[in-house]
């Protein structure tokens, strides 16, 4: 454990930063602040899923009260070389990774400035990785000082994040929806009931002995998915993904489904049921072959039924990131951003500005082919050659 005290810039008293291991330093935090306990209890639960049984935090405490609670998890920073969707190189660097659930342990932007600070100071080699962060949360008004502190701020173009929030009914929702989504929907229905009959079904994996069965087959569909053949997008099932599976298994987190036709299966949803509520939705793909019939979009409406049906949780929450099965599914959305802060080094400024010239490059591209009208027609031809 790592213990030290640094000055929150706005705050009179200060604040005392500590990386712990969750469950095994609960006798080191002090008590959470009424905000906080559903974050300690789905950090907890996540523990549960992990290898070691432990989960990684940044804690922080003032007045013999706990106000700042971090995950985090050690990784590699790859950072994208792109041409188009194509990814000729990546460049790698060391990392943190706050994960999705960090916005809500942080209350204030003066803590997250502190915790920011606190990271150049004891993390000076690695880079910040923030995932799925809300626009308006303190974590993310925090990032205005990040520069002055010597990092690079790298990666930080807010983006719709879409969710469906589980209120009412399914018929309820159906009804709510903009006629020409309803239209979509019964047509592509309509479409797949035709071709398959009723030859098809959707299974839902959750128990341990389950997990290698889903991954099985979600690794023969993924490799078909231009996801895993362009970006390197994979479902593995090796041993240890099948260990990590049940894990979450026995935690009550993994929930996961495949469409079935016969004993072929056409599409996957891997996912992640939160002790507090929220269904993440981690990763999906199905069988190219199968494309005219749409098996993707009928395997989230199916899904989305048998979640208001079945252990319903509170939110559905689709990711970053736009899609079309993600516009005819969500009800609600927000600004999130995934900024990343690299440290301001030698070593790394090379790497940082190739990174940025590429993607100024890129991006540039397909503006230009927004407004010659080819964008879409491009991508498509990309990912039926892939």
């Amino acid at each position: 454990m790592v213990d030290t005290t640094v000055q929150a810039p706005t705050t009179a008293t200060p604040l005392r930063i500590m990386s712990l291991q969750l469950p095994a330093d609960m006798l080191q935090l002090r008590p959470c602040v009424a905000e906080l306990e559903s974050v300690l209890r789905v950090i907890i639960s996540e523990a549960g899923c992990a290898k070691s049984g432990q989960f990684s935090v940044f804690a922080a405490d003032r007045q013999s009260a706990t106000h700042l609670l971090t995950p985090w998890l050690a990784q590699t920073l790859p950072l994208p070389l792109r041409f188009g969707e194509k990814i000729l190189r990546s460049i790698r660097i060391p990392a943190i990774r706050l994960t999705p659930l960090a916005p809500h342990g942080v209350m204030a932007e003066s803590d997250a400035v502190a915790l920011l600070r606190w990271l150049r100071e004891h993390q000076a080699d690695r880079a910040i990785v923030l995932t799925d962060v809300p626009t308006n949360t303190a974590l993310y008004a925090g990032l205005s000082q990040a520069e002055s502190m010597g990092y690079m701020l790298i990666k930080n173009d807010p983006d719709t994040h879409l969710q469906h929030r589980f209120r009412g009914s399914f018929v309820d929702f159906f009804a709510e929806l903009a006629t020409k989504y309803r239209t979509q929907l019964r047509k592509k229905e309509k479409t797949f009931g035709e071709r398959l009959g009723t030859a098809f079904v959707l299974n839902e994996y959750r128990l341990p002995d389950e997990v290698k069965p889903f991954l099985d087959a979600a690794n023969a569909i993924n490799r078909q998915t231009y996801q895993f053949r362009l970006f390197g997008e994979s479902v593995d099932n090796d041993d240890a993904s099948v260990a990590s599976g049940r894990r979450a298994a026995l935690a009550g987190a993994f929930r996961s489904f495949i469409l079935w036709h016969g004993d072929i299966p056409l599409c996957f949803i891997l996912g992640h049921q939160r002790a507090d509520g929220t269904y993440e939705h981690r990763q999906t793909g199905y069988d190219p072959a199968w494309r005219d019939i749409a098996p993707g979009i009928v395997c989230n409406l199916l899904m989305l039924r048998h979640l208001y049906a079945v252990d319903r949780p509170m939110l559905l929450d689709f990711g970053s990131g736009d899609a079309d099965y993600k516009r005819l599914f969500s009800n609600e959305s927000c600004m999130t951003a995934n900024p990343v802060l690299v440290p301001r080094r030698p070593r790394y400024m090379l790497a940082v500005w190739t990174f940025r010239f590429f993607d100024t490059a890129n991006a540039l591209a397909v503006r230009t082919l927004q407004k010659l009208g080819l964008k879409e027609w491009i991508k498509r031809q990309l990912r039926r050659a892939n």
